[in-house]
Order: C-alpha cells, then sequence, then structure tokens
C-alpha cells in the first residue's frame, strides 16, 4: 500500500473521494514561493488537503497560500502544531529532492531548533494522519496517560506491527494493517509513560479495549 491508501484505509476514506485542493492553487502557490513543490507534497494537497479530520483534528495542515512561506532560516513551513508551540517544513535546498525529508522547530522563529522529524515527506503525512487519528481525529480514539506495564508492551509488540519509519526510540507507532493504530510513549529510562490509540471501526475499537489492559485516562466513545 501506497502512504495515501493506508491513511485512506484508517480513516474510512474512500479512495475516489478526493476532498484537496486544486492543481491551479497549488501553481499559485509555487509561483508565490518562487519555487517548485516536490511531488509528494503537492499530490498531499490535492489527494487530503481539505480532510478536516485528518488535517485538522489537533495538529493543522496549512493551506497553500499566505499562511505558506519560507522561515527566516529557511525552511518551507507548512504544518503548525495546535497551540503553534512548533512547526514542520522542508529546507529549501532540498525541494528538488523527489520526497525529502521534513524538520520540526521546536524553538521559536528568532532562535530555531530544528530536528529531523520524518526520513521523508511521504512519511511525515502518515506519521501526522497516525498522530492526529490518535488524539482525536478518529471517531474510536482512547489514550492511557500513565505507566503501562512491560508485559503489557511486550503483548502489543507480539500482537501489532512496528512502523519502522514513523518510529523511534521514544515514540513507537504499532498498526493492524492500518485498521487501527497505537503509539507508546516511551521516558529516557526506557519505560512506556503513555500509549494512544484510534480506529473507524466500532467493532475493532471495541476488541482493542478489552485486549489492551491499562487504566486508559480517555475513551471517545464514553462520551
Amino acid at each position: 500500500m501506497t502512504y495515501l491508501q493506508k491513511i485512506q484505509r484508517l480513516y474510512h476514506l474512500e479512495p475516489n473521494d478526493h476532498s484537496g485542493f486544486a492543481d491551479a492553487e497549488l501553481a499559485a502557490l509555487e509561483q508565490q514561493l518562487g519555487t517548485a513543490l516536490p511531488v509528494p507534497l503537492k499530490n498531499y494537497y490535492t489527494a487530503l488537503g481539505k480532510q478536516e479530520q485528518v488535517n485538522h483534528s489537533y495538529n493543522r495542515l496549512l493551506p497553500p497560500g499566505k499562511e505558506m512561506d519560507f522561515s527566516a532560516d529557511g525552511y518551507l513551513v507548512f504544518y503548525e502544531e495546535n497551540q503553534a508551540v512548533c512547526c514542520w517544513g522542508i529546507q529549501k535546498e532540498d525541494l528538488a529532492q523527489d520526497n525529502p525529508p521534513v524538520w520540526g522547530n521546536y524553538g521559536t522563529e528568532t532562535a530555531p531548533d530544528w530536528h529531523q522529524e520524518a526520513g521523508t515527506t511521504e512519511d511525515f503525512f502518515l506519521l501526522m494522519a497516525v498522530y492526529n487519528g490518535t488524539m482525536g481525529g478518529l471517531p474510536y480514539n482512547a489514550n492511557c496517560l500513565g505507566t503501562v506495564d512491560p508485559a503489557m508492551v511486550r503483548f502489543i509488540e507480539a500482537r501489532y506491527t512496528l512502523v519502522p519509519a514513523i518510529s523511534w526510540e521514544r515514540q513507537r507507532v504499532y498498526t493492524d494493517d492500518f485498521y487501527e493504530v497505537l503509539s507508546l510513549s516511551f521516558a529516557e529510562a526506557g519505560h512506556c509513560n503513555a500509549l494512544f490509540a484510534g480506529t473507524s471501526d466500532a467493532q475493532r475499537f471495541g476488541r482493542l479495549l478489552d485486549a489492551i489492559d491499562v487504566e486508559w485516562s480517555y475513551i471517545a466513545d464514553e462520551e
């Protein structure tokens, strides 16, 4: 599956139901910026750019227009954290690459602190779809904001498949073929201190809640 197909499956979106921006809007953005955009970036905007649950349920995809611009230190910023604490972008010199890496600025505009967030643009969009989904974008989501027993972590590792491209030592994403996803956070000491889960399928969600034995802090369908 492509990354777009994985997102469409996770959110139960029809493959031919394009909820994106028009090609002309992306062409106007390229003219505004004075540079061509990477194909994966344009493809995402035209396929899913206006999909609210995927792109605006927590962190926010910036629309093509005045909000989308280069930072003072040369990053094309196109995604923003929900409280504007950090933002994500592509280095100007990388825009000519086929599928450039995406960086996150965890500093400020005047004192930037950029770290690579994803090895490719496509991986970044998949990561944000998972992140936004488990934080409320998916209709069935839950989180445990507390210590997860090591035995339960081992259970998840055995039952679900790790997604290496969007995982790292402190944040690991697992999936059941992108019908449901789990994101585990780890402290520096190595123990799991948070778990986020999400799916678009009510029956799968029920089975997930039965199987994952943790003290859930929030369960969406309980509201």
